[in-house]
This record gives C-alpha cells, structure tokens and sequence, in this order.
C-alpha cells in the first residue's frame, strides 16, 4: 500500500481544509497536554487497491517555537468490506483504531476518542474524507501515467498515445465522485 499525504499533492489547501484543534492548558485532570493538534491525512494511491481508507496522523504543536511531535496515528476505513485483507483485518480490530506500525503518544487513545466523536458527529468532514480519496487517487494515477507516457517517450517507443475511451470514462468516473462529495 502506497500512501501519500494529501496536502503534500494539494498543499494550496492547507489553509481551508486541515482539520485542527487548539486545547488549552487544562487542569492536572485533562489528559492532553495543551497546544494546536493537527490532523494530517495519508491516502492509498496504490491504483490495484481500493482499501477506502485514511491515516491520519495527528501532529502536536506546542508552540511557535517547538518542534512539531507525531502523538497518534489514526486508521480508518469507511468501507471496511471492499478489500479482503481489509475486511479480515476489520473483523479482528475496531475500526477506526490507534495504527500499532506507527508512534502513540501516552495519551493518544483520548485523541482516538475525540476523533471517533468528531467523524460521528460531523458528516461534512466524513464526506471530506472520502472527496480526498478519491481526489488524491485521481491526481496520482494521472501523474503516473503521464510519468509512464514521458518515460515511454524517452525509451524511444513512438509517439504519445491517447487517451483510451475506458481511460478517458475511468478517469471521468474519477473527477465525477470527487465533485460529488465536495
């Protein structure tokens, strides 16, 4: 599974589309330490796999003049039975749930927590999710194919092909969902 962040493909949208919070320094009670929490998503781009899914790291700022810190790692899946590994996966583990490969701060099944709350309460940010995925794949299938055309033209072997009619409805299909879930 290749995955690539969103916002390194799309980074104009940094400043209207990133998910954040800010969380005061509470009381001795409070489990997460005060600062802004980012929540950065990571998208499959793998054109054979159709997991539906995202990880989203959520990145700690203390302050301006910190150091950024990884404190969780999110997985989720809004459409756990589209892949068989997925779905074996799924029965077995909660989805979404704290990604065992990546770093967890002490304190990240609160942000799990706060996650699961805001994905059931805030379909926009749901459809967002999923308008990302489909967005992110369609941006990088046409980069590799363009990448395969310039490399097929360097090897010396013809001129640019165009587009198929599958290619063309396939990737039509592709920008239809991504308007859809805007």
């Amino acid at each position: 599974m290749a995955m690539q962040g969103y916002f390194d493909i799309f980074p104009d949208k940094v400043g209207t589309e990133l998910r954040n919070i800010t969380v005061q320094n509470g009381s001795a009670d409070d489990p997460l330490p005060g600062g802004r929490y980012l929540f950065i998503e990571y998208f499959c781009t793998d054109p054979k796999c159709n997991c539906q899914r995202v990880l989203v790291k959520v990145i700690r700022v203390e302050s301006e003049d910190a150091r950024p810190e990884e404190v969780a790692t999110i997985s989720y899946s809004w459409n756990p039975k589209t892949d068989e590994l997925w779905r074996v996966v799924n029965s077995k583990v909660a989805n979404p749930f704290l990604d065992p490969c990546n770093r967890q701060a002490p304190y990240a099944p609160q942000l799990l927590e706060f996650w699961v709350t805001m994905i059931e309460h805030d379909q926009v940010y749901v459809a967002r999710l999923k308008r990302h995925y489909d967005e992110i794949r369609a941006e990088v299938g046409q980069t590799q194919k363009s990448r395969r055309h310039s490399a097929n033209l360097e090897a010396g072997r013809g001129a640019a092909r165009p587009l198929t009619k599958r290619d063309r409805k396939v990737r039509k299909q592709l920008l239809a969902r991504a308007r859809t879930r805007q």
